[in-house]
């Protein structure tokens, strides 16, 4: 998709701006916290459950439906994000590679299917993707990553950054 989706490049003690040594740090008193605090939290609210609910199915289906709709968010985010990303190069002309892939799913998807184009506008339009995804990157064909977000200036994401 031509996304990087974080950057630690800037960073001290970077590896290819993937990881970098404080965020790693913090990531690990994380997940100790998480083990420690959260994790007994949890297993004792499903102990709970479990003497609250006898019937272990009605645990397995409401584990399962979790699951199923958790996954239905992760496609649909990763569709909308790719709605976004094609509507964000060609209406901006950006040179990345695969265009003719990209102007080919952006017909299809806004100038070929009005309904089509009219619901993901309505669900997620420029507004709504700039603040959910502010940090998106493209990666053009001369091989520089640019914030999707640059393309629409008057459009603030919902977080402040320190």
């Amino acid at each position: 998709m031509h996304t990087r989706w974080w950057d630690y490049s800037d960073k001290f003690l970077n590896i290819n701006g993937r990881i970098s040594l404080i965020y790693s740090i913090f990531w690990g008193l994380l997940g100790l916290y998480l083990l420690k605090v959260v994790n007994p939290k949890i297993d004792n609210f499903i102990d709970w459950l479990k003497l609250k609910l006898k019937n272990i199915v009605v645990i397995k289906v409401a584990t399962f439906s979790i699951i199923v709709l958790l996954f239905i968010n992760c496609v649909v985010s990763g569709y909308a994000l790719d709605c976004y990303l094609t509507r964000t190069i060609v209406e901006n002309d950006l040179e990345v590679e695969n265009k003719g892939e990209t102007l080919s799913k952006y017909n299809n998807t806004y100038k070929e299917n009005e309904n089509l184009s009219n619901f993901i506008y309505k669900l997620w339009g420029n507004n709504k993707m700039v603040k959910t995804y502010p940090n998106v990157t493209i990666r053009l064909s001369t091989g520089e990553d640019v914030l999707a977000k640059k393309y629409y200036p008057d459009i603030e994401p919902y977080f402040f950054k320190f």
